[in-house]
């Protein structure tokens, strides 16, 4: 889907104008060179991508909403009658909207309300964390970890009781394109307060080990956030178990455990949750109702795989077209933000960081390219006569610019390189010593006072009104009058 051609267009037309006022390109660039230096995705695959954005925005709307009936029809893809542009949006990207989480249309924020049935405790100061496990009173420790590995995402839970075997449940949520780790670390915690609920002897001080703050702070949130579902599933198990204890000695601590901190428990369910993440997930009978059924996607999620889908298409594109075969060659990693990192260094002006640019587009105001638009009588080299004014010429022929790019010459040494197109235009090293070498050679400083007298010769200024004109600008811009004209 890319909408009309005339919107496209335009849309394009902006964007290039953005892209040259980025890179300092010049007008003659071309549009898809000049999107990949300021690594802008391309209009047609950019409206795309605004497109998936809004229909998963949809997708995510609650049951109150009046388009939740229409976006969440089952047979919305199968309508080939009448169709609208939501028939086009579910047909083109096939995602499924029953699967994406809904968020609330009202917050609630169970912290405020004074209805968290347990405490949440994050010590600041990792020095003092292992003592204060080490010094734990909880009857009852579960740790609760998630990890991806592989491009898949588990997570998994520990109950550790002095003298007693551990229990351990481990579940697999799915590929990191439907899943985050902060998902897996949830459904950790919901596993882990299923560990409390089943254990018959569980009436006494019970403590839940994180080692995710974001995931324990969630509950001072509005639940809305993405895992909201996964927080109020904890939030169920938790009051159903304060209620049925209310009059026993039950007390539940939430509490946070740096990672890799020397914490066995915490050590031991790392390992578990990179076992869960190989595809590894415990009976059915033995998780928690909530997690026997399929678990929905985050809507997070689904928008950055859709996005790095379109990045990959963009790159394949790109590479298989003669001009970003070249561009490849100095840069293997294009299109990316490397050169648009290298062109932002503070400590290059804007003018030598367009020059940079325009040298590594192929479009910089040199005598080849000025004489394809007849600028120039002659597309020999201004400084050596040479007829190659090619960029290859100025950057590492032209005998007159020795002395210049000798600092060049010995950082290639120093790193070992070779002093080539590819090392100037693709290394971020070489940016800061050759922006000093543009300007050590004057190539492109616009001299007024030339300009002036060309000016002056092409009005073949007889006439001394003329003259007397042209001389005064010159000796405005240059403080010095033009020579008289014989």
């Amino acid at each position: 889907m890319t909408g009309s051609g005339k919107v496209t267009r335009q849309i394009t037309s902006i964007q290039r104008a953005g892209a040259l006022a980025i890179t300092g390109g010049l007008w003659t660039s071309p549009t898809d060179a000049l999107d990949t230096c300021a690594y802008l995705l391309p209009a047609p695959l950019m409206i795309r991508k605004w497109c998936h954005r809004a229909f998963v925005h949809m997708a995510t709307l609650p049951p109150e909403h009046p388009l939740y009936a229409p976006v969440n029809w089952k047979r919305m893809h199968a309508t080939k009658r009448h169709q609208g542009p939501l028939h086009s949006l579910s047909r083109i990207y096939n995602t499924k909207a029953g699967r994406l989480k809904k968020i609330p249309s009202t917050p609630h924020d169970a912290s405020v309300a004074g209805e968290l049935p347990f405490h949440i405790y994050i010590l600041m100061s990792k020095e003092n964390l292992t003592r204060e496990f080490e010094n734990t009173v909880e009857e009852i420790q579960v740790f609760s970890d998630g990890s991806a590995q592989g491009g898949k995402v588990g997570a998994a839970a520990i109950l550790t009781r002095k003298d007693k075997p551990d229990h351990i449940l481990h579940f697999h949520l799915g590929s990191n394109t439907e899943h985050t780790v902060y998902d897996a670390e949830l459904v950790g915690m919901v596993l882990a307060m299923h560990l409390i609920a089943t254990k018959k002897r569980s009436a006494t001080q019970c403590l839940i080990a994180v080692d995710n703050q974001v995931a324990l702070k969630a509950f001072s949130s509005d639940i809305q956030c993405p895992g909201h579902h996964l927080v109020q599933e904890f939030l169920l198990i938790a009051n159903r178990m304060q209620k049925h204890r209310r009059k026993c000695r039950y007390k539940l601590m939430l509490r946070w455990s740096a990672g890799h901190c020397g914490i066995e428990g915490n050590e031991k369910a790392d390992g578990e949750a990179k076992k869960a993440a190989s595809r590894t997930t415990s009976s059915a009978k033995l998780l928690p109702p909530y997690l026997r059924k399929l678990l929905l996607m985050n809507p997070t999620t689904v928008k950055r795989a859709y996005s790095d889908n379109l990045i990959n298409t963009w790159k394949a594109d790109w590479l298989s077209l003669t001009r970003g075969k070249k561009m490849g060659l100095l840069d293997s990693f294009t299109p990316s933000t490397k050169f648009l990192k290298t062109i932002s260094n503070a400590k290059l002006s804007c003018e030598v960081a367009s020059r940079i640019a325009q040298l590594r587009l192929q479009h910089a105001p040199l005598n080849s390219y000025l004489f394809k638009f007849k600028k120039v009588d002659k597309a020999n080299c201004p400084a050596c006569g040479n007829k190659d004014k090619s960029t290859t010429h100025f950057l590492l022929g032209c005998p007159v610019y020795a002395c210049e790019r000798w600092p060049l010459v010995q950082l290639a040494h120093r790193k070992c390189k070779a002093l080539s197109l590819e090392t100037l235009l693709g290394d971020p090293d070489f940016a800061i010593p050759l922006a000093n070498f543009i300007k050590g050679t004057n190539r492109f400083k616009y001299n007024i006072k030339t300009h002036m007298q060309v000016l002056s010769t092409i009005l073949e200024c007889k006439d001394d009104i003329w003259a007397a004109h042209a001389s005064a600008i010159s000796q405005i811009f240059t403080g010095e009058p033009l020579p008289p004209i014989t």
